[in-house]
């Protein structure tokens, strides 16, 4: 998605960096980007070079146009067509007169923006009173706004306390001489934060290791105690989730990029891995390649070149997930700064074992078998031409508690939902929304993982019928939700006994996560508690507002089909930010009940 943030700006579209001419995205909530509008899971990206540019869509929908019909002279009707032909930019800085409805219609309004479509509504807390609405009833794509629901519905399961513990067992005899007869196998629970990350805005990524801390502690643990021969296989088992690591309606390109990376309920090193470039010495030998961490089975093949200083480095990268093959191609310059690329693994739960089993053998432990990886496939679990959630749940295996070597207790999950909202993560919303499921059905799938958020929002007033959702992150070009909706989910919070955590976990305007960058020195700064959600024709934001005047403000407001730049809608959405925030109220508004 081609950026359009200030270097440390994360949001969905511009989460995602490229370098050298290759669309590089960190393992962060990215906005991949399809041919029509692809979703916020990509809001953050810093330009280092470019080449080429990332594709990202999503599909609008047409909307009915904002109209207010009124009686004025003919005089006066000549005049304002004249001045409606005139395109009048409004800096956030600068105030508008009029009412608050008007402000913000003459906003949006602007005849750059006459190709797309707004659906905004802001409601009081106070007294529900609606204060502006606009095609709020009507479908847009909401991007990485998806993770609103996402967080909410795993805060009203599970509660912001909730901790998950994946085990690993030796499953067979372990005998006097310390060989275990059998496999030793890591079962996967859906954790989608193992490695114990916590938010902090000075480091936002995934800090690098030739040995994710989370692997390094199981085999620590393995190691203490009484096994050091493994005769049967590593294997690594995430039939906790039906294995469907893609969402549905993602675009192709996504899933080469670490935003892209596949769901599991192993998620190891957040199923990511770095690719560093960087030149030789001297020019015309192949460049310096590393992969961190590296795993075997990987092909690596280099046909990168070191050239002459002074030319601007030109890399593509092309991954053939069937035979797991890394190919890079083309220059770099001697003395240029090495070039970092965050990749998906191909399969999560391979990826983990091979980690494993490499952790436990620099440890002195013989392991004679391989790194196996254990799926629940949707095929398996066929019945009538459609996968059976109850068949799935019976070929699922048991394990004895007895048989349990090590474990790993994650960390409270309200630290997983900060990064996951801050940065816009899109492998946390994908696993949380498998986990949700699972735990309504016994099998987590995207089927019982949307069919658990659907009841979810059917408490906050929006009925199942008028929902349509294909994934958690807001990758997916079939997700459809109304502004309506969204508010309505807001207040339900507002209300709910985890409702200033919930707040507490949103970008912060001009302070933090992906609104770091936004709306600083403006009255907006440190006002606005809210999800971003970008991506080519989608720019979406819905959140809180604290006004001076009305108390706090639930809104959403979102973007769809806009041949504008997204800086430009951002520009006003903004603005509409801002107006929020010196709103006081001067009439009486519509109520909801």
């Amino acid at each position: 998605m081609p950026p359009s943030e200030a270097p440390r700006s994360r949001d969905p579209v511009n989460e995602n960096s490229r370098v050298a001419g290759v669309s590089q995205y960190s393992p962060l909530g990215r906005d991949s980007m399809p041919p029509f509008g692809r979703t916020a899971a990509h809001e953050n990206r810093a330009l280092i070079a470019s080449c080429g540019l990332a594709k990202r869509a999503h599909r609008g929908f047409p909307d009915a146009i904002f109209r207010r019909t009124v009686r004025v002279p003919i005089s006066l009707l000549f005049l304002l067509l004249l001045t409606t032909t005139v395109e009048i930019a409004f800096p956030a800085s600068k105030k508008l007169s009029g009412s608050f409805e008007s402000q913000i219609s003459r906003l949006i309004n602007q005849p750059k923006f006459e190709a797309g479509f707004w659906g905004i509504q802001i409601v009081s807390l106070k007294d529900n009173a609606i204060l502006y609405s606009l095609n709020a009833k009507r479908n847009f794509l909401p991007a990485s706004n998806m993770k609103l629901m996402i967080g909410a519905a795993a805060l009203d399961s599970l509660g912001p306390d909730y901790r998950f513990e994946t085990p690993i067992y030796a499953h067979g005899r372990i005998d006097l001489e310390g060989r275990l007869q059998g496999d030793l196998v890591l079962v996967g629970v859906g954790d989608p934060n193992l490695e114990g990350r916590t938010y902090a805005m000075e480091e936002e990524h995934l800090a690098k290791s030739s040995s994710p801390l989370f692997i390094e502690r199981l085999a620590d643990q393995i190691a203490k105690r009484p096994i050091t021969y493994v005769e049967g296989d590593i294997v690594a088992d995430d039939t906790a989730f039906l294995y469907e690591p893609y969402g549905q309606g993602w675009e192709h390109d996504d899933i080469q990029w670490g935003y892209g990376a596949p769901a599991s309920a192993l998620a190891v090193n957040e199923n990511v891995f770095g690719v560093e470039v960087g030149p030789a010495d001297a020019a015309g030998d192949p460049a310096l390649i590393s992969v961190t961490p590296f795993f075997e089975g990987l092909t690596l093949i280099n046909r990168v070149e070191t050239v002459e200083k002074g030319r601007q480095p030109s890399i593509g990268i092309e991954r053939s997930l069937e035979k797991n093959r890394l190919i890079l191609q083309g220059e770099v310059s001697k003395g240029c700064a090495k070039l970092d690329y965050t990749l998906a693994v191909p399969d999560p739960a391979e990826f983990a074992a091979l980690l494993l089993k490499a952790a436990l053998e620099k440890r002195g432990i013989v392991v004679s078998g391989k790194a196996l990886a254990r799926h629940l496939y949707p095929l398996d679990a066929l019945e009538r031409g459609k996968p059976s959630l109850a068949r799935a749940k019976t070929l699922q295996p048991n394990y004895l508690q007895e048989e349990r070597v090590a474990h790993n207790l994650s960390i409270a999950l309200i630290e997983t939902l900060k990064i996951m909202m801050k940065v816009s993560h899109n492998l946390y919303a994908e696993i949380l929304l498998r986990k949700l499921g699972g735990d309504s059905v016994g099998v987590g799938s995207i089927e019982s993982g949307v069919a658990a958020i659907k009841t979810f929002l059917e408490k906050t007033g929006t009925a199942k019928e008028n929902l349509h959702f294909s994934d958690g992150s807001g990758m997916s070009r079939t997700d459809l939700i109304t502004p309506e909706s969204l508010t309505r989910l807001l207040q339900y919070m507002h209300k709910h006994p985890q409702g200033q955590l919930f707040q507490a976990v949103l970008p912060i305007g001009g302070i933090d996560g992906t609104l770091e960058h936004r709306m600083r020195q403006t009255p907006a700064a440190g006002q606005i508690h809210a999800k971003t959600g970008t991506s080519k024709f989608v720019t979406t934001l819905s959140g809180y507002a604290q006004s001076k005047g009305g108390g706090l403000l639930a809104f959403s407001i979102m973007a769809n089909n806009h041949s504008a730049s997204i800086q430009e809608v951002r520009d006003v959405v903004d603005q509409i930010c801002t107006l929020m925030v010196e709103y006081a109220p001067r009439k009486k508004a519509r109520h909801r009940n």
